[in-house]
């Protein structure tokens, strides 16, 4: 079991994962903490609890935009995708012989 230490405010949280998780935990710890360090330095100390909600709804708001980068990804991938099979069919299409009305 692995501890990852988290300061804040002069307080420290110990978070304890696997093994495997703890460099990932410690990259999240550490970019939270550089949110954190931006409010405190752009609002000044205004409590944890607003400054880590306030941190909270920026990392969603992040998230709601690379969500909709990979939505927009790949619907323009499927549109790719569909046209490039249309292609396809009417090649295929134009490459039999026709067929012979008796």
């Amino acid at each position: 079991m692995a501890e990852v230490p988290f300061t804040f405010n002069q307080r420290t949280y110990r978070f304890h994962c696997d093994e495997h998780d703890a460099r990932r935990l410690s990259d999240i710890v550490e970019y939270f903490t550089s949110k954190l360090d931006g409010l405190v330095r752009e609002h000044g100390s205004v409590g944890d609890e607003r400054l880590i909600l306030m941190a909270a709804l920026m990392i969603t708001d992040e998230l709601f935009d690379a969500r909709a980068d990979v939505d927009d990804l790949l619907e323009g991938s499927a549109a790719e995708l569909r046209s490039t099979a249309i292609r396809s069919l009417e090649a295929d299409e134009d490459g039999k012989p026709e067929k012979r009305r008796a």
